[in-house]
This record gives structure tokens, sequence and C-alpha cells, in this order.
């Protein structure tokens, strides 16, 4: 039946469910267990728990090999063997408890770290530090192997070097059917912690400086992140010449070895994925003033080091981060969508291998030969390439021009750019549209817009129209003026034009040095639940002089 739903699904993926499924007897399947502390994962057939009403169960497609299963198959959780590791799980839901909402048998989805829901950090839109955190992802779940034993599972809330996977919903995020199973893998943790920490905590601009340190999946992850957002200097600290080289490639202006970084200095922001006594150091030495270092490192026990307090007391700020402080069911489809846009080419830092050789995909963990494996428990059902899925572009402006950026995924990309100063908007600029078929890009179309006049502050033409005659005001669609603000929409204050004649404001968020990408909100401003999103750039046009 899973098969059935997911080809149809695949076609047309609001194909309606007649009935969801729920599993209500334990499910047989095979997993890689770890017999003992620091002993090989070998595959054996389990038995897994029928999922609760607030879990689902998913037929596991791929899962990554991250840093953080060698610790756990190290003992850094404790005394849990025999044990299933691995918790960068992606793929199809067979069954939903009777209590998950909007995940639904078919859907293809990627797992993360689980959270309560309820506690005030989840309340607060922080579910990364959840009161339960440690018991909902380090707890013992049970498995009965085959020859009657018990094995843990639960790893990450996960386990999912698994044929098949019992998880919380609240760990599921559903991402689309164009994404490759090795390129959705690791967008459960080691890619979510990277990228997130640049998009959530430390959000550097297109003026700032961030040094990385360590060029393994999270710290390449947050360079890409970071050429995302435009930052003008991004540094790669490494040993190893190699990923230097691929970090340049994916969006580093600058690499260094560990070696001879004495000296380089001048970042705002810098993340810091090893955690030891020598990048704590390092990173604080580098921080300019008031600058802003995240720690995101897991290693086994307190893992204490040393501070250097004179040096926080110029306002540097040392702070970890989580998972990238991210909200699953947010945040990865984000990461799908900046995969889809071509600024997360996420296939570069992949090497597949098969299931069944898991014990080869660990140790290329080990020795750093491969910077973020993933294990595929079936190549014919890989999906399709990466190099034929994502995109090309070489910015998302480009992107956005040649129509490569579906509209479903707008609205997150447009939360990922950094923010736009009122100041930042003077003088006439060009628009056009980018949300396809919208009932205000119609009406825009129709009075030949052009773009937008931003004399000061307090006087904006919002509405710029070309006529026989040249370039003029439009008063009477835009019923009046408009003036510049600063304002917050879904998490980003940045500047804000509000019309004066009708309850319509537009946020502008940095798209390119010389571009805007800017959204449509306000009464009435939806379309079928669609905002209109639309680009602004600096107009050369001589006729600016004669606009009336």
């Amino acid at each position: 039946m899973t098969d059935t739903i997911d080809a149809a699904r695949a076609v047309d993926p609001t194909t309606p469910i007649a009935a969801t499924p729920v599993a209500t007897t334990p499910i047989a399947t095979t997993a890689a267990v770890v017999h003992e502390r620091g002993g090989p994962a070998v595959l054996t057939g389990i038995t897994l728990p029928a999922p609760g009403d607030d879990e689902v169960l998913v037929r596991i497609r791929a899962s990554g090999v991250c840093p953080t299963d060698l610790f756990g198959i190290a003992g850094g959780a404790g005394d849990r063997f025999p044990a299933v590791f691995g918790h960068e799980g992606a793929g199809v839901v067979e069954a939903v408890g009777r209590r998950v909402g909007g995940i639904h048998p078919g859907d293809h989805v990627v797992l993360s770290f689980a959270s309560c829901q309820t506690c005030a950090a989840c309340a607060d839109g922080h579910p990364a530090y959840c009161a339960r955190f440690s018991a909902l992802n380090y707890g013992a779940r049970g498995g009965a192997a085959d020859g009657g034993g018990r094995v843990t599972t639960g790893w990450m809330s996960q386990s999912s070097w698994a044929e098949h996977v019992v998880a919380p919903a609240s760990s599921v995020a559903v991402i689309g059917h164009d994404v490759p199973w090795q390129v959705a893998a690791p967008l459960g943790c080691g890619i979510l912690t990277g990228a997130g920490t640049v998009l959530n905590t430390l959000r550097p601009g297109t003026g700032d400086a961030l040094l990385v340190l360590g060029a393994g999946t999270t710290g390449l992850a947050a360079v890409m992140a970071a050429r995302h957002r435009g930052v003008a200097r991004v540094a790669v600290s490494d040993p190893v010449d190699a990923r230097r080289v691929l970090a340049r490639e994916v969006g580093a202006t600058e690499t260094h070895d560990p070696a001879a970084l004495d000296g380089v200095t001048g970042f705002t922001h810098a993340i810091d994925t090893v955690g030891s006594q020598g990048t704590t150091d390092a990173v604080l030495a580098a921080l300019a003033p008031r600058g802003v270092a995240a720690t995101v490192a897991l290693k086994p026990g307190a893992n204490p080091v040393t501070v250097s307090q004179s040096r926080l007391l110029w306002g540097r700020t040392l702070t970890g981060v989580i998972e990238g402080d991210a909200v699953v069911a947010r945040d990865v489809p984000l990461l799908a969508a900046l995969w889809r846009a071509g600024r997360l080419p996420v296939e570069r830092l992949v090497t597949a291998y098969d299931f069944a050789d898991v014990g080869a995909a660990i140790d290329a963990v080990r020795s750093g030969r491969a910077i973020k494996p993933v294990l595929l428990m079936d190549r014919n059902a890989a999906g399709p390439g990466p190099a034929a899925s994502s995109r090309s572009s070489a910015t998302l402006l480009e992107a956005l021009r040649a129509g490569d950026v579906p509209d479903a995924d707008l609205p997150a990309l447009w939360r990922s750019l950094p923010p736009v100063a009122p100041g930042e908007l003077r003088g006439l600029w060009h628009g056009w549209g980018v949300t396809r078929d919208h009932r205000a890009g119609r009406l825009l179309e129709r009075s030949r817009w052009y773009g937008k006049l931003f004399r000061a502050d307090d006087d904006v033409a919002p509405i710029v129209c070309e006529t026989d005659d040249g370039l003029v005001v439009d008063r009477a669609l835009a019923r009046g003026g408009a003036t510049l603000r600063t304002l917050e929409h879904d998490g980003v204050t940045t500047a804000a034009m509000v019309y004066d004649g009708q309850a319509i404001v537009d946020l502008f968020v940095r798209l390119a040095p010389d571009a805007v990408l800017g959204v449509m909100t306000g009464r009435d401003a939806a379309d079928r639940g669609r905002a209109y999103f639309f680009v602004l750039e600096p107009s050369g046009d001589p006729r600016a002089a004669g606009i009336a």
C-alpha cells in the first residue's frame, strides 16, 4: 500500500489519502546494531514497537553518519549497548499516529531532533533547548533482536541506521519529492547545525566577516549559508588542504591552516565546530570588539575550557548553539529550498555507501576520508541524482530571474536573507514580480508598473508606472504615498514601506549588493494563500528626473 501511495503523491503531492494507516503491531526490520562500546555495527534483524499516537513510522531510504554517532558508539551517552545509532534519517512515511497532523503516508521526510513542544523554550520558538531534550533524544527505546535480546533504539529520537524507524512527530519535517535521499539525510543534523547557526543565531549581514573553524559538514554548511547571505568576508581554518580548497569552492573568501591563524583578526562573527581549548582561544582572539562566536561541537563529558575574561570585556560574546537553534518543521524545508535554488550544494560534501558497508562509512568519518558519508538503504530507490536536481545559478537573483525558484519556497528564502535599513532605499528602483499568477502582479502589470521612488523616509512614491509620456507616480492606484519604517515580519526586523491610504505593507531584505527582495503583506494582499514577492533594483533610467 505504501508504494502505491508514494507513487501517486510523487506525481501529485496533494493526492488525498482515503484512510491513514496506523501500524498496531510491532515492525520487523533490519538495523546496524553496535553490540558493545566501541564495537562494529552489524546488520541484524530487530523488531520495533508500533508507533504511538504522536509518532510516525518511516521507511528509511538514507541516513548520514555523523561524529555524534561516533560519540555514542564510544559510550559518550552512557552504556546503552547493544544499540542502533544514526540520527540523520530521510525516508517515506508509512504510518502515522492518531494525534499526528500535517504528516501523511507517502510524504518524503527528514528526521531531526525531538522536542516536547510545550516547555518555555519550545513555546518561545527554540525547541533545540527543550527542557526534555536529553530525555527525548538520548533516552532509550527498546527493540527486540532476533535472538530475543533487547536492543536500544531512539538515538537522537531516531536510530536511523535501520530500514525502518519509529520517531516522534516533533522530529519530522516534510520535504519535496525532488530532493535526492543522499542530499536530504544530512539536512537533519550536520547541515542544519552549520547553516542554522548562521541563519538563526549569528545572522551576519553583507558587511560582516565570519570565521569558521573546521571544514567538516557543519563548518562547510555555515560557509554556504554565509555566502547565501552575501557576507563580505568568510574565512575557514582547517588542517586539511583538500578541505580548504573545497571551502573556497563553496563560498569561502579565504582559508588558513590552523597553525598560521595568529594575526588573522577582525571578525564580527565566528563559529567553532571543533570545541577544544585551542579553538576556543582562536575564535576569541580573532573576534573584533563586540564580536559574537558560537560553539557547536559535542564532546564527551563536561569538556571544560578556560575563557579569557579580558577578551570578553571588549564586548565579545561566546555562545553555545544546539542543532542550529532550529525549528525542525520550519528550517529543514528552508534548507531544501536553498538546495533547490543552488545556494546549498550539499552533494559536494556527500560520499554514498550501501547500507551493508556501514562499517566502511564509520571508518571514513573516523579517518576524515569523507566529509559526509551517507548510507543508502536501497540504491535503486535513491531518487534523482544531485547533479541533475540542484540549480547551478551563481546567485539567488539569477535563479529568481530565470524562474528556477518555486513559489512555495519564496517565504522561507525571504526569511533567510539579511535585513535592509530604510536609509539604504533611496532614489528610483525598478521592480519586477517573482510570484507567478498572483492578483497583485496582474494588477501591477496592467498598470504598467515600473517600480518605486524613495525620496526620503517620509516621502515615498510606492507605485511608479510607465506611460507614453514617461514615468509617472500613480497616486490613485497607490491611494496616496507611503513612508519607510522598520518593522518585524516572519522573524526579520527590516525596512518596511507602509502605504498611507491602504492597509498594505511591503517589507524588504537584501537579495544582492544592488537588489532587494520585497514581500507585500497586509489586508487582502494574499492570493490563494500566497504572498506577492517582487525584486527591486536601483534604476539608472534617465527618465527619473522627469517623474511627476
